[in-house]
Formats: structure tokens, C-alpha cells, sequence
């Protein structure tokens, strides 16, 4: 009778042992594709891309789900099936830095020049025609970036890197100051 109790006792215990959720895994790497129901995010190791349905996922921190951007998915499922997203987060500095921005042409003021920074580190340069912006990354703190390029000028080309420094005032317009130089762009809406 005892051992009828404990082999009872045991197989309820297995029951409700399968049958409690686990705990979401964690899966970071760089959103390589999104739509309205899913995130594709490739790998931090290696080039393999891994698509989650995002339908009841919390995307609270999502900023987007812009291309390029670092991404945390927690998930339940197996990777290789189209795992379900709890959650994806992304870099909320990628999102603010990515857009147009200008200042007033100190030759034209009529006109602006700028920075055009784009998805995937894609960086261009708005009517400046000897500084030349290439690329931008994040640099690993909050509202930081650093930004690449050439500068063209007495027959030289000479590459630069500046620190950009992401900031918002009290009526919600952005900045981006270039820490080397002071020159402050606003954000085109």
C-alpha cells in the first residue's frame, strides 16, 4: 500500500513537473529582418539568423525593430521551429541616432548641412562636400555613438572617427553635439 502511495505521489509529481511552463531562454545578436508578426535576429557568433513570431510578445523596448540593431529575444520554444518571443528588447540608442540631422549652413544659412545616419551603420554626409561620413556604431554607453569618415581637403584624404553624444530637451527636439568639434545637428522630423 506504501509503495502504491509513493509511486502515486511520483507520478503526480512528474505531471506537474511537464506541465509547468519553463522559464523564456535568452538568444542576443542583430535584427536582421521584422515584420508585423515576426523578428528575424542573426547570431553575435556567427552568420545564422534565427525568425521568432512576435504576436504576444512584450515590445515595450523594441524601439522599432530597426535593421542593425543589437536585440535580446527571450523565448519559449526550440530555435530551428520558429520559437515564440515573450520579449524583444533592442538598444534604445540605435533607435534615437538613426534619421537626419542637420544645422544651419554657416556659408548658406538658408540652407543646412548634416549627417544622414542610416539602418546597419550606413552613414552619409547632407551637403558637405570635404567631410565625408561613412559609417556610425554604437560605442557601449547610453546616447553615445561614434561616428567614421574622410576628410577631403589640399589634396588629402585623411580618415576620422568623432564621438556623437545623443541628447533631447524638455520639449522633446534632439540633438546630436560632435564631442571633437562642439557642432551641435537637430533631428529632421
Amino acid at each position: 500500500m506504501k509503495n502504491i502511495r509513493y509511486m502515486l505521489a511520483a507520478a503526480a509529481l512528474c505531471v506537474t513537473a511537464a506541465c509547468a511552463k519553463k522559464s523564456p531562454e535568452v538568444f542576443t545578436g542583430y535584427i536582421a529582418d521584422a515584420t508585423m508578426n515576426t523578428v528575424t535576429v542573426r547570431s553575435l557568433s556567427s552568420e545564422e539568423t534565427y525568425t521568432f513570431t512576435t504576436d504576444a510578445a512584450d515590445r515595450s523596448e523594441a524601439y522599432g525593430l530597426l535593421v542593425g540593431a543589437p536585440a535580446i529575444v527571450e523565448y519559449r520554444g526550440r530555435l530551428d521551429k520558429g520559437a515564440e518571443a515573450v520579449k524583444v528588447a533592442t538598444d534604445p540608442t540605435y533607435a534615437a541616432a538613426v534619421g537626419r540631422w542637420t544645422a544651419a549652413d554657416p556659408i548658406a544659412p538658408d540652407q543646412v548641412v548634416g549627417i544622414d545616419l542610416g539602418v546597419e551603420g550606413e552613414a552619409s554626409s547632407i551637403r558637405m562636400a570635404t567631410l565625408l561620413y561613412t559609417d556610425w556604431e554604437l560605442q557601449g554607453e547610453a546616447d553615445r555613438i561614434l561616428l567614421k569618415g574622410q576628410s577631403l581637403g589640399n589634396g588629402q584624404t585623411i580618415e576620422f572617427t568623432q564621438t556623437g553624444i545623443l541628447s533631447k530637451d524638455a520639449d522633446g527636439r534632439r540633438y546630436l553635439t560632435i564631442e571633437e568639434t562642439g557642432q551641435v545637428y537637430t533631428k529632421a522630423e
